[in-house]
């Protein structure tokens, strides 16, 4: 079974997601339903006529009226997905009873090949992490400037949350109630702090929980900000790692479909014009939600995470940011003379 979490405007994506998980899932003609969408939203604002060809799972289910509304004003949309997400995915366990394992997969998820290698890892472990990066990046230092590097790794994250497989265990339950306690109150992006949504707290689940699995195929979870060191070709309606011939069981086009969104808008080691076998998958990923013929929806506003979200800022504008930052800097360090009374 998958879950993912959305707000209105990601609907045209979550369907490409789930037809995509559908279409691998050799479970998926005996589970009913094998897709549930997390809507991190108000279904009011749905447009008049739209049916979800898979179940809705509002948001508004899950918590008491005043502490959603609580929750929602503390944060922006993102950090607010990522603190209900615990309870999204507690919650399938809880309705669907029959379900031996929960994937959860971000709106931006494709899945390319039979998802049959993940559930089979999940025969006797509670848990599989996907990290971000398998090799370190060989290119930073000092003096280099390539970017993400692994001390950025140390702010965000080894192990990304956007995808995560659970099997029904005591462990798991365990598991989810620990990062449902940890994530819900403090899931801001505040670096300064230690914090960065439902994510960073996957650091300790190796250490903490038993069965714990530290996913290191290459063919698993390709996305910006390892496809550097990972090169692609397609084979039919199959993609494959060029080394080993592998097959790619599933991409997240987070970054790559909008390029402001996520952690790495300023990255600067995949270059698309480089990368024909990217801009390839990314075409095809691209069409298939087009063909949804939901692009109104992207319009829609979401109804909770009232917080703004900050700006990407680019080009001049991102350079006199730094700048004005360094010279605050300069002037908060100044050692000035004590002034005679």
């Amino acid at each position: 079974m998958l879950v993912t979490i959305c707000f209105i405007h990601q609907l045209p994506q979550v369907l490409v997601l789930a037809d995509s998980y559908r279409q691998q899932s050799p479970a998926a003609n005996s589970e009913t339903p094998p897709i549930v969408i997390g809507l991190a939203d108000d279904p009011a604002n749905l447009p008049a006529g739209f049916q979800s060809p898979y179940p809705l799972l509002p948001v508004s289910t899950l918590f008491e009226a005043d502490y959603l509304q609580k929750l929602s004003a503390q944060y922006t949309p993102v950090e607010f997905a990522a603190a209900c997400k615990p309870r999204f995915i507690q919650a399938v366990f809880t309705q669907y009873p029959t379900a031996q394992t929960v994937l959860y997969a971000d709106p931006n998820g494709l899945f390319l090949h039979s998802v049959q290698p993940i559930l089979d890892r999940l025969l006797d472990q509670t848990v599989l992490l996907t990290p971000h990066m398998l090799y370190p990046p060989g290119d930073t230092g000092p003096g280099k400037s390539a970017w993400p590097d692994e001390k950025y790794l140390q702010n965000i994250g080894l192990y990304s949350a956007d995808f995560l497989a659970f099997a029904r265990s005591s462990e798991t339950d365990r598991l989810l109630s620990w990062w449902q306690d940890r994530v819900e109150e403090r899931a801001y992006i505040d670096f300064c702090q230690g914090l960065c949504t439902d994510q960073l707290w996957l650091m300790h689940v190796p250490v903490f929980f038993d069965k714990v699995t530290i996913v290191h195929n290459p063919g698993w979870h390709v996305a910006l900000w390892n496809l550097p060191r990972r090169q692609l070709r397609q084979s039919g309606t199959d993609w494959q790692l060029t080394d080993t011939g592998e097959p790619v069981l599933f991409a997240n086009m987070k970054g790559l479909f909008n390029p402001d969104e996520g952690f790495f808008p300023h990255q600067t080691r995949l270059k698309l014009a480089d990368r024909p076998d990217v801009q390839a998958l990314l075409n095809t990923y691209r069409q298939r939600v087009s063909d949804t013929g939901l692009s109104a929806l992207r319009s829609v506003s979401p109804a909770y995470g009232h917080q703004p979200i900050p700006a990407v800022l680019r080009g001049w504008r991102r350079a006199a940011t730094g700048a004005l930052t360094a010279v605050n800097r300069w002037v908060d360090n100044l050692d000035l003379p004590a002034l005679p009374r």
